[in-house]
């Protein structure tokens, strides 16, 4: 009984020893790099199997006995191993990347950053330093053949022009086809203003992804599937770009790092070729426009042999006389810390481009600073501004005289534009329906000015180690003036008189998220929810007025016109938004995951206004149970399977009434004798219900040789129907002329395959290479009844069009005459035949799209580059259409020379065999005329970026640089192309619908750039 007793004793004094050996252990897990959280971290006590994850803000909490070691490990980081104390003391933890792990951790819809390797969609992540290293003024040109799945098209050359960004092919009819433009969870407006006379008689403006500095950005990861952005709402239904920005970064003691760059660039314009043998005139005859006389063509005689008075005519080269080289000085200093609390960042950065045409330019400033701060111990505030302010000058551009480029393009080799004025102060012409170029930059322009803030408030609390609410608000506010003049004397406008106009829009966007998320593991089971709620408002005014015959002659004020009229426009629309996701994982090899929303939104009929949708996917790592997760060939497969069903309220505000408008009759506009008058608008308000799009996706991701090599393919099927179109043509016998309604439906289907590399890797050898694909297959597949085609740019004939049953960019007009076979047929002279209808003569959509990058590194040596090509789509060069007619093409120099045209004799049936001339008649009055000579091939292969850089970090020890780089990059380098004009990759409408379109814009350039950048 005694020794019972006293065994009993022991083994109660034992377990009471033993517990209090054994303590809760607590802390945080974040990144080294940037100091952000990380969730879903394994801890383990070493030794046993016990062990928790981080938690959504990366807290955990462990009940470990005293003095235990614990093993940190998550997927792109190195393990990490600490011993514990006794002093109760919260662990910080910070994890450094890991250099076998190719990008594992990215970040996804609203900001929340995930295990790569889990996801059940497709996503694509390109760098910060790639971005900078691109040196694009414009963010959206920066990620040019590094993304598969995307298209990105520019408006012109000239500095500040707009670019277009398309994921997985157009599927809206006349809406907004580009993807969301997300910054730290925020979605920010990415319009073009565009020119109040619209892109074809004026060119364009910038789109607003412009003002985003690049050197702010810490990725990009781009969302391309209705699966990866179903969480975003509607405005994500044609994919996403998340961009992230930098954290602040410094030493443990928190002393700040400042980093300063500075780049200084040469821009040459890339020219179309031109003929310069032949001077003014007509049928081998010389007009003298030098002396008073004018004619539009250059069909007079040869240079070589031109005297006037006995002297020799000078040749000029109208081009290379005109266009000088650009220049861009591209400045920022940034200062950043970081302590274990906190960490801020502050940059600025100023950029100027001087134009290769005369008075244009664009600047930008741009203030970013960002601040992080845990109040408490589980609550943590981030703050952020960005203030940016943009000055664009410009020269018009597209159909109207009144862009230069119509004369410098068109104007005889034997023309002098100098003195620009007569004695009697009316332009020096070469005929009276052009403008001399160099009295349109002196006496025109456009200013386009933007200031613009974007402020961001994020508060995240976790009252436990699984649970994290967040409430995120941000607005995106700007200010934009354009202001346009014309002086007394220019030819082709509105009246001779000159005029001038000025437009202020006013824009603010304000999105509300209160996110919850809840990160648990149960044995093998990890299961991740989330559940929120979104407000987005947006509110813009435009006002304009236009001021015509000015009084005073270069006097540029609205009280100046003799006739002023205005407008003004108050627009206001609210989306709301309940969202939710459920992911769940299974020993990190299988995953499913489920999104609902439920979107309501002011611009859809009130019984439309509330529409449902979401996404199902699955992904399994196949890998992991065949054991091949260390094999030294293939370590790493996955399969991934979604689908998704996402709405979409693609329409402005106020479609779903008739208002009244300002009324015009004839040439009488109101007020008019002290009245005024309006008239009920001709376009019809049908009731409005959401787009619906549907999209199946499946993917297989591969890593072979340890993460050395990587290989993924997508394959997905995109349906988008009911989608909305405004202004759509209908029968005048309804009383109007245009409806807005849900007019048709779209399909995109297409194969994604992105492949890395790392041939090389050793101490001091780094190779890496990146080759992306992207094929796609676009058709409009359904038109409403009674409606044959939609019009998207250009004119009525040549234009760009949408048909039921084509592709989404079928460019309609003139054509020869062929038999069913697609021969030419000929008239008995042996030339072709125009035909009597239009019918389609290009399509716009490429065939496939391509892209390689590759860096490879050597000690403190760095040489990467970036190939981009685009296989297929057509163009309406525009230019030629004019240019022919003047005979100023370099394919002209060959008049006078004979050809056999390939065809059959149309009244004969015969195979032509008759020679015949191409002389100033053929081009003139056949070829020129017919629209189908204006389509060209737009493929091009492009050396978009090569880069040099060299950091001569080894040589500055006991100075105060951490770093200094210097780098020589090119940019913008056409290896070949099939496509007459400047670059195959402009497109005169800018960032909207309607591309492959292009008539008299400012040269593409390719650029030369030095930049050094120093960190102390």
């Amino acid at each position: 009984m005694k020794k019972g007793l006293i065994l009993w004793l022991f083994v109660a004094f034992s377990m009471l020893h033993a517990y209090a050996q054994t303590r809760t252990i607590t802390g945080k897990v974040t990144d080294a790099r940037d100091g952000t959280s990380l969730p879903g971290v394994n801890i383990v006590i070493k030794g046993s199997s016990k062990g928790t994850i981080s938690g959504a803000d990366g807290a955990f909490k462990l009940e470990a006995p005293s003095g235990a070691t614990l093993l940190f490990s998550f997927v792109g980081y190195a393990n990490q191993t600490v011993t514990t104390d006794a002093s109760g003391t919260p662990l910080v933890i910070k994890l450094q990347g890991s250099n076998q792990s190719l990008n594992e951790l990215v970040v996804t819809a609203l900001g929340i950053k995930r295990d790569k390797r889990t996801l059940t969609y497709a996503t694509q992540e390109v760098k910060g330093a790639s971005i900078v290293e691109a040196k694009q003024n414009n963010l959206v040109n920066a990620l040019s053949g590094k993304v598969a799945g995307v298209q990105i098209t520019n408006s012109s050359g000239m500095p500040g022009s707009s670019a277009r960004i398309v994921i997985r092919g157009n599927s809206s009819l006349t809406g907004e086809n580009q993807a969301l433009m997300v910054i730290d969870g925020i979605p920010m407006d990415n319009q073009e203003a565009g020119n109040p006379d619209g892109s074809l008689s004026g060119g364009g403006t910038s789109n607003r992804a412009a003002d985003i500095d690049p050197n702010i950005i810490e990725s990009i990861n781009v969302l391309k599937g209705a699966a990866a952005t179903a969480l975003y709402g509607s405005a994500a239904a044609k994919g996403a770009v998340i961009i992230t920005t930098k954290n602040g970064m410094g030493a443990k003691s928190g002393r700040p790092t400042v980093s300063v760059s500075s780049s200084y660039s040469f821009e040459n314009p890339i020219l179309p070729q031109f003929q310069d043998k032949y001077a003014q005139g007509t049928g081998g005859k010389y007009v003298d426009g030098n002396n008073g006389k004018q004619g539009s063509a250059s069909w007079g005689p040869l240079m070589d042999t031109l005297k006037v008075n006995g002297v020799p005519v000078p040749k000029r080269n109208n081009q290379k006389d005109f266009f000088k080289t650009g220049h861009t000085k591209d400045n920022n200093v940034s200062v950043s810390g970081y302590t274990d609390r906190s960490n801020y960042l502050v940059s600025y950065s100023y950029v100027k481009t001087d134009g290769t045409m005369p008075n244009t330019d664009y600047s930008r400033h741009s203030l970013f600073a960002k601040y992080s701060v845990e109040l408490t111990k589980n609550l943590r505030l981030t703050t952020q501004f960005n203030y940016i302010n943009s000055d664009n000058h410009r020269l018009l551009e597209g159909n109207s005289l009144a862009s230069p480029l119509w004369t410098v393009y068109a104007a005889p080799i034997s023309w002098n534009p100098f003195p620009t004025t007569k004695p009697d102060g009316t332009q020096q012409v070469y005929r009276a329906a052009r403008n001399n170029p160099y009295w349109l930059v002196d006496n025109t322009g456009l200013r386009d000015r933007t200031n613009r803030i974007i402020p961001v408030i994020n508060l995240s609390y976790s009252p436990l180690s699984w649970l994290t609410i967040t409430e995120r608000f941000g607005a995106d506010m700007y200010v934009n003036n354009t202001d346009y003049h014309e002086n007394v004397g220019i030819i082709g406008s509105k009246s001779v008189d000159g005029r001038l106009y000025k437009r202020d829009i006013q824009y603010q966007q304000f999105n509300h998220d209160l996110i919850i998320q809840a990160r648990k593991t149960f044995g093998d089971w990890t299961t991740d929810v989330i559940v929120g709620n979104n407000i987005l408002s947006n509110y813009n005014n435009n006002n304009y007025v236009e001021g015509v015959g000015l009084s005073v002659p270069g006097l540029y004020n609205i009280s100046n016109a003799s006739n002023v009229t205005s407008s003004y426009y108050l627009y206001k629309n609210r989306k709301v938004g309940f969202y939710a996701q459920a992911n769940v994982e299974w020993k990190k090899m299988l995953t499913l995951a489920m999104t609902g929303r439920y979107d309501g939104t002011s611009v859809l009929s009130k019984d439309k206004q509330f529409y449902p949708y979401g996404s199902i996917s699955g992904g399994f790592i196949f890998t992991e149970p065949l054991g091949l997760a260390s094999s030294k060939i293939f370590n790493f497969g996955k399969l991934r399977l979604s689908y998704s069903a996402v709405g979409n309220d693609n329409v402005g505000p106020y479609m779903l009434t008739t208002p009244y408008v300002k009324a015009s009759v004839g040439n009488v506009n109101f007020p008019f004798g002290g009245q005024n008058g309006y008239l009920q608008s001709t376009t019809y308000a049908y009731p409005l219900k959401n787009e619906s799009v549907k999209e199946f996706e499946v993917g297989l991701e591969t890593k072979f040789f340890q993460n050395r090599a990587g290989l993924e393919v997508s394959y997905f099927d995109k349906k988008s129907q009911d989608l909305l179109t405004t202004s759509t043509p209908i029968s005048g016998a309804t009383g109007y002329s245009a409806a807005s309604l849900n007019a048709g439906d779209m399909r995109n289907k297409g194969v994604e395959v992105v492949l890395n590399i790392t041939p090389i890797k050793t101490k001091n050898i780094t190779w890496d290479i990146g080759v992306n694909y992207t094929k796609i297959d676009n058709k409009v597949t359904r038109l409403a009844p009674g409606l044959n085609s939609i019009f998207l740019a250009g004119f009525t004939t040549p234009g760009i069009y949408a048909f039921a049953g084509q592709p989404y960019g079928v460019i309609m007009g003139s054509h020869f005459k062929r038999n069913d076979a697609g021969q030419l047929l000929l008239g008995d002279d042996g030339y072709p035949q125009l035909a009597d209808n239009t019918a389609p003569i290009g399509y716009v959509t490429p065939k496939w799209l391509g892209g390689i990058t590759s860096t490879f590194t050597w000690k403190a040596l760095t040489f990467s580059f970036v190939l981009d090509h685009k296989h297929g789509g057509d163009i309406l060069n525009l230019d030629n259409h004019y240019l022919l007619f003047y005979g100023t093409p370099k394919v002209t120099e060959n008049r006078g020379t004979t050809t056999v045209f390939p065809g059959i004799i149309e009244s004969t049936g015969k195979q032509n065999t008759t020679p015949v001339a191409l002389t100033q008649s053929y081009y003139t009055n056949l070829y020129s005329s017919v629209d189908e000579s204006s389509i060209e091939d737009g493929s091009f292969l492009k050396l978009r970026q090569v880069s040099l850089s060299y950091n001569f970090g080894a040589f500055l020890k006991g100075t105060p640089f951490k770093s200094l780089a210097l780098n020589v990059t090119g940019t913008n380098f056409i290896l070949h192309k099939n496509y007459t004009g400047s670059d195959p990759e402009v497109s005169l409408n800018g960032s909207g619908n309607g591309q492959g379109f292009a008539n008299f814009m400012a040269p593409s350039n390719h650029t030369v750039i030095i930049g050094l950048k120093a960190t102390f």
